[in-house]
C-alpha cells in the first residue's frame, strides 16, 4: 500500500467519524427537544476525543465538504456555534412537566374508577 492511499483512507475515516458525531449530536438534540446547535469548542473537543485532529481553522473546511455539509449548516465564525441542519424553532404542544402532570391526573382518575 502506498502512503498516499493510507493518508486518503485516514481522511475518509476521519470524515466518517465527524459525520457520525454530528449525526449523534443532532439526533440527541431532536430527542431532548433542545436547540440543534453546539459550541465550536465543544464540537472540537468531542472530535478530538474520537481521535480526529480538528482545529477552529480546519472546522470550516470540514463542514464545507461532504458528508458534513449534508448534516451541518455553513459555519458562521462570529456566532461561535455549530448548527445542525433543520435548526428551526419547533412549537411543542406542551412541556415535559405538563405531559407528566396530565399522565398523573389520568392515572389517578382511572384508579378511582376501578375502586
Amino acid at each position: 500500500m502506498l502512503i498516499r492511499e493510507f493518508a486518503q483512507d485516514n481522511q475518509q475515516n476521519q470524515a466518517t467519524k465527524l459525520a457520525s458525531l454530528a449525526t449523534l449530536l443532532s439526533d440527541r438534540a431532536d430527542d431532548t427537544n433542545s436547540q440543534k446547535q453546539i459550541s465550536q469548542a465543544a464540537f472540537i473537543e468531542a472530535a478530538k476525543s474520537l481521535g480526529v485532529n480538528l482545529t477552529p481553522e480546519t472546522l470550516n473546511d470540514a463542514i464545507s465538504q461532504e458528508p458534513l455539509s449534508n448534516i451541518l449548516e455553513p459555519l458562521d465564525p462570529a456566532s461561535g456555534v455549530v448548527r445542525f441542519k433543520g435548526n428551526t424553532e419547533t412549537e411543542t404542544g406542551m412541556s415535559v412537566d405538563q405531559a407528566h402532570a396530565v399522565v398523573d391526573s389520568n392515572a389517578k382518575k382511572a384508579l378511582k374508577r376501578r375502586q
